[in-house]
């Protein structure tokens, strides 16, 4: 990862945890194709310990369904890669920590090589607030596996202060 990559994550992290200290809220994630490289993020920035619960990687199918409750019958008809699991992700993240607050999540391909019909660098976003809405945002990236993994967890730091802006608003 590029030095500047690194700099954008660490501003996007920072930036999102003050957010939620100042909001007086928690945040915690669900990681499939970042593989912890989110909570990484998190706990890079000093101090991240008195907002960020926590992380799961659960980058095998079958335990997004028996750690997180995304519907098994769902993925197995459809697959991982898609706006529900990731939205699903992210509500069993907050279930999971007991996050009141904001929950992450991420799933896609990361690459060299497409899955089925879904091509390398896909990357679902999921942000669910606690007591509120669940959205989810589709991205595309191009590159090395570690660099659309990288982007992929910059893209979710950057999407969640979003949606807290948003709110905010």
């Amino acid at each position: 990862m590029t030095g500047l990559t690194l700099e954008k994550q660490d501003e996007y992290a920072r930036l999102l945890l003050e957010r939620c200290r100042m909001l007086g809220i928690h945040i915690c994630c669900a990681e499939s194709l970042t593989g912890g490289l989110l909570c990484d993020a998190f706990v890079r920035i000093p101090g991240a310990s008195d907002t960020f619960r926590g992380g799961v990687n659960t980058y095998a199918v079958d335990t997004k369904a028996s750690i997180l409750g995304v519907d098994r019958a769902f993925l197995d008809e459809h697959g991982p890669v898609n706006f529900f699991t990731a939205q699903h992700m992210a509500q069993g993240a907050l279930q999971l920590f007991d996050c009141d607050g904001i929950a992450l999540s991420t799933t896609g391909v990361a690459g060299p090589g497409p899955d089925g019909d879904i091509p390398a660098g896909t990357v679902y976003i999921g942000c669910a607030r606690s007591g509120g809405k669940t959205l989810s945002v589709v991205r595309f990236f191009s590159g090395s596996r570690a660099e659309v993994r990288h982007a992929a967890v910059c893209a979710a730091l950057e999407y969640a202060v979003e949606c807290l802006e948003d709110e905010c608003a």
